[in-house]
């Protein structure tokens, strides 16, 4: 089982706010935690595609990933997830292939069809419904593999047309990026996932979990692609500490953490909250189902006392 974590673009006071000990974002902050969880033994750095979270500043995803690309070694990056509406889809293609590059090769590009319209909206972006949004998702993934592997493409799709494009550099990655899929929608998003996807992620309980599994291996059979070749990876946020005292402290601080709202977001999520022993305990029923991945927010950012710790004395379990 592989672990990342994600480095958070906003912080502050907004109903999203689960850092419960970071007021405002900064590179220097960002930069820090990155190095410090790729020195603790981490595979990968996932970074939000936002554009207004919070009350405070917020990063831009790629030029974020770009700097990340220079301040570390060997960790995997990635956005979690690209929000396709917020970028034309072969200028993100030309993008990803270049941070692939700085990187020496360590891009996985994650992709997804956005859900906070009020950023968009404030920035001048149209809006689609969300079946819109996941088609023209869609053929971004289509062009952007066909760009990172071809010398000129013509493409004529709903949403984007192109006539003899090239995509130079290619990647650094032979033959390309994986390509990872987020979200939990059924209809389009898994089927979506089925048929292009090298990794996909989504969050929640145990048997959550295995009721989309099984829509996806379904998916799978309809387009006769592979399921055992899709990377399962799941989202979390994480409280860690020696002991449950400890961890008490830090939920007074999140006390949404402890029991959240049915309306809240949070509520859908299957955080890890508990000592290392509590956590090892929670996550082998993912590693029964199929995980190959886990892709945490640590509470405590931007200290590094959460993720060294939970690199010390739970990753050892999964390895």
């Amino acid at each position: 089982m592989r672990f990342a974590a994600n480095i958070p673009t906003a912080a502050g006071a907004s109903e999203y706010s689960t850092l419960a000990f970071c007021d405002s974002i900064s590179w220097e902050k960002q930069r820090s935690f990155a190095r410090a969880t790729e020195a603790a033994g981490f595979d990968g750095l996932g970074v939000p595609d936002h554009l207004l979270a919070g009350d405070g500043a917020t990063t831009e995803c790629f030029t974020t990933l770009t700097a990340l690309a220079g301040a570390t070694e060997s960790v995997t990056l990635f956005p979690k997830t690209v929000n396709n509406e917020l970028r034309h889809g072969p200028l993100l293609a030309k993008m990803a292939a270049e941070v692939d590059n700085v990187s020496d090769g360590r891009l996985k590009l994650g992709m997804g069809a956005g859900w906070k319209a009020d950023e968009a909206l404030a920035y001048g972006y149209d809006w689609p419904d969300a079946p819109e949004r996941l088609r023209a998702m869609e053929e971004t993934i289509e062009l952007t593999k066909r760009l990172w592997t071809e010398e000129e493409v013509d493409y004529d799709g709903d949403y984007y047309q192109l006539d003899g494009a090239a995509c130079r550099p290619r990647p650094r990655q032979d033959p390309r990026p994986p390509i990872m899929v987020g979200g939990g929608g059924e209809e389009f998003t898994l089927r979506i996932a089925a048929k292009h996807a090298d990794e996909w992620n989504f969050w929640g309980p145990t048997d959550v979990m295995a009721h989309k599994l099984d829509v996806l291996r379904s998916h799978c059979e309809t387009y006769d692609t592979a399921f055992d070749d899709i990377d399962i990876s799941w989202f979390a946020r994480c409280i860690v500490r020696e002991t449950e005292a400890e961890v008490e402290a830090i939920l007074d601080e999140v006390p949404r953490f402890r029991d959240p709202d049915p309306d809240d977001p949070m509520a859908s999520y299957n955080n890890l909250i508990g000592t290392p022993e509590q956590l090892v305990a929670e996550l082998e029923p993912y590693a029964e189902l199929g995980v190959d991945e886990v892709v945490l927010e640590f509470v405590d950012f931007p200290e590094p006392t959460g993720v060294e710790l939970f690199a010390e004395e739970v990753v050892p379990a999964f390895s």
